[in-house]
């Protein structure tokens, strides 16, 4: 709807003479509405590009009413389809990599040869938007085009398998306007699936990232494949070095079986050693587990779950992972053979997806099966991650920095969230951040000065469950040790604590009082003030 009502406004106050969609999986049937609107009430040229641009057909063309569709890269195609369309200039069946209706016939003309030199294509600035880019937070910016690595379930592979790189000056030189902006905290999304593929180029980007970052502060982020880190770890340290925090793996399975029938050219063992390495060097990493994709069954679910858990063990904190079911994308070998790989496409056009629906079935497992599984291994994961922050999993200075992030506006993903919902671990992480308060560790030898603290109330989070037991959020306490927790307002040192038990006639020492404070501060009950 507001795509929509910003094409109707700059329609109908003749800022626009052509108009260009881009069409994904996602939005076909909103293209449909969109190109149709216009055509019926602005007689606009319209024409439709994006990746499921190849896998429209003359039915799309009929419905949309659009003029062309652009297939594979655009720039230079666009460029003649304006000069035919506002100038009348060339013939539309010259055009090359276009599709189009003559006599409600479709027509495909041959594809363009991508563009080889990057480096001519103009940079994008706020003119060229409706909407100034401007205003949002993010540069997304692509440093190269084509893969090498043909994976079956990937329409890039497809496309084509020829790399082209812009230079790296020709990059900076978008950053730095970018950095022109007035942002607070700037953040580069470096979102081509070739980013890692060679270490010399990704050495000199990062050191001219660092560069900037010497003059102020920035975030950025890239997408980096297993083998090529694997083969080069270098590239993980110039990727730190350069003020990187987080990197993209294309992870997709823990089975080697499934990663070789999706031509991953990977190993599951490259994989935790990869990520071991990035969370080494201080990267977060991203990753993605696909349920009902190649050879699925029962076995691989229960694989990949464990799988998934393990890499959440070695993140410690630095891991996230999302859980997708397989997508068949235009001309890519899973859509075009499913059978191959066990799969039955049940939805080609993704009418009943927006991404978040399975299209797929298999020969155990139905889209409704599949929806539920995905659901259940999500929870499984949030579930396993929760366990992770309540028992230590997690480095507490990590947990700082998260706060730290906060407080610069950088957006935090799952494990800042989970650990907000958690009002004891988020009161506990709290309190060591403010530095108002420390823990046992930082204390060293000076434990009997220090004042012991409870981070939570305890009215609404204590129960008696018999006379000589208590239950304070889930650490069990005994009489003598529900008293000690009374008395850890933070007024108290640990030897006044043991006085004032004493005084009211409980036989406890000093020992026994600094093991039950250590036993709060293991539930995250309890830090140390420094007043």
């Amino acid at each position: 709807m507001e795509g929509w009502k910003i094409l109707d406004k700059a329609c109908r106050e003749e800022k626009v003479k052509m108009i260009g969609l881009y069409c994904d999986y996602e939005n076909v049937t909103e293209n449909i509405f969109l190109s149709k609107y216009i055509k019926d009430n602005f007689q606009l040229p319209v024409i439709v590009g994006g990746p499921q641009s190849t896998a429209l057909d003359i039915d799309f063309l009929l419905q949309a009413q659009c003029d062309a569709i652009v297939r594979y890269e655009g720039e230079i195609t666009v460029l003649e389809l304006m000069d035919f369309f506002l100038e009348n200039i060339g013939k539309i069946e010259k055009i090359l990599g276009i599709a189009y209706l003559n006599d409600n016939k479709i027509i495909v003309n041959k594809d363009r040869f991508p563009i080889q030199n990057l480096d001519d294509i103009p940079i994008v600035g706020d003119e060229c938007y409706l909407i100034p880019e401007s205003k949002f937070p993010g540069l997304s910016i692509m440093t190269g085009r084509g893969c090498p690595f043909n994976c079956a379930f990937c329409h890039e592979g497809h496309h084509t398998r020829q790399v082209r790189f812009r230079t790296v000056e020709n990059v900076m030189q978008e950053i730095d306007v970018y950095l022109q902006k007035e942002l607070e905290i700037p953040f580069i999304m470096f979102v081509d699936d070739t980013f890692t593929l060679q270490p010399e180029r990704v050495k000199r980007l990062c050191a001219e990232l660092a560069k900037r970052r010497e003059r102020r502060e920035l975030y950025w982020f890239c997408e980096g494949h297993v083998r090529t880190l694997y083969q080069h770890p270098e590239m993980i340290k110039y990727i730190a070095d350069g003020g990187g925090c987080r990197i993209q793996l294309g992870i997709e399975s823990g089975t080697q079986q499934v990663l070789d029938a999706y031509r991953k050219n990977t190993t599951v063992e490259e994989i935790k050693q990869v990520v071991k390495w990035c969370v080494d060097a201080g990267l977060e990493v991203y990753g993605n587990i696909i349920l009902a994709g190649a050879l699925y069954n029962k076995s691989v679910y229960e694989e990949n779950l464990a799988f998934a858990k393990e890499l959440l063990n070695i993140g410690e904190g630095r891991v996230e992972l999302g859980v997708v079911s397989f997508w068949p994308l235009p001309n890519t070998s899973m859509t075009k053979r499913p059978e191959d790989y066990g799969l039955k496409i049940i939805d080609h056009d993704f009418i009943t997806s927006l991404g978040d629906f399975p299209q797929i079935e298999t020969r155990e497992y139905s889209k409704w099966d599949i929806c539920q599984q995905m659901k259940d291994m999500e929870s499984s994961l949030r579930e396993h991650m929760k366990y992770m922050l309540e028992n230590w999993s997690v480095p507490t200075s990590y947990i700082k920095r998260w706060f730290g992030l906060r407080d610069k506006n950088i957006s935090l993903g799952l494990w800042y969230r989970f650990l907000k919902e958690n009002t004891v671990l988020f009161s506990y992480y709290s309190f060591l951040y403010s530095g108002e308060a420390v823990s046992s560790i930082e204390l060293k030898n000076n434990i009997q000065d220090a004042h012991p603290m409870r981070v939570t109330e305890i009215y609404n989070k204590i129960r008696k469950i018999n006379e000589d037991e208590f239950e304070f959020c889930d650490c069990v306490l005994s009489s003598v040790e529900s008293n000690i927790l009374l008395l850890t307002t933070g007024k108290l040192s640990v030897k006044e604590i043991v006085k004032c038990l004493r005084y009211y006639g409980m036989k406890v020492d000093h020992q026994e009082v600094i093991s039950t404070l250590l036993k709060l501060e293991k539930h995250h009950l309890l830090v140390w003030s420094k007043y």
